[in-house]
């Protein structure tokens, strides 16, 4: 489904029961909404958004808008925030979307979250 920006195997897939989940690979932990964005799949992200997967959801220490100022993916940070992700929250270090943007140094997420 990630691999090939299914929304078809998404249907086949996704249930309310499994949604928001973290999934383990062999160096984290991610909820399918960061894997989206990891691997850069908007049809599966708004599928995901549409189905109201938990923009809150915390694998591997950070939220989905983490991820996406992490990778740098600016349309999906937009479309988080306009969802209602809190921009504030923080990992268990006080780590915010802003400063991992600030870290991977992506200009345009910075704004966004300034």
């Amino acid at each position: 489904m990630i691999s090939y920006d299914s929304t078809e195997e998404f249907t086949r897939l996704v249930n309310k029961e499994n949604i928001d989940l973290c999934y383990k690979t062999k160096d984290a932990s991610y909820s399918l909404l960061a894997l989206a964005i990891k691997a850069d799949r908007p049809k599966v992200f708004q599928k995901l958004l549409d189905s109201n997967a938990d923009l809150e959801k915390v694998c591997d220490g950070k939220t989905p808008l983490m991820f996406a100022a992490k990778y740098g993916n600016t349309e999906f940070a937009k479309k988080l925030i306009e969802k209602g992700a809190n921009k504030s929250a923080k990992t268990e270090k006080g780590y915010t979307a802003l400063d991992y943007a600030k870290k991977y140094e992506k200009p345009e997420i910075i704004k966004l979250l300034e």
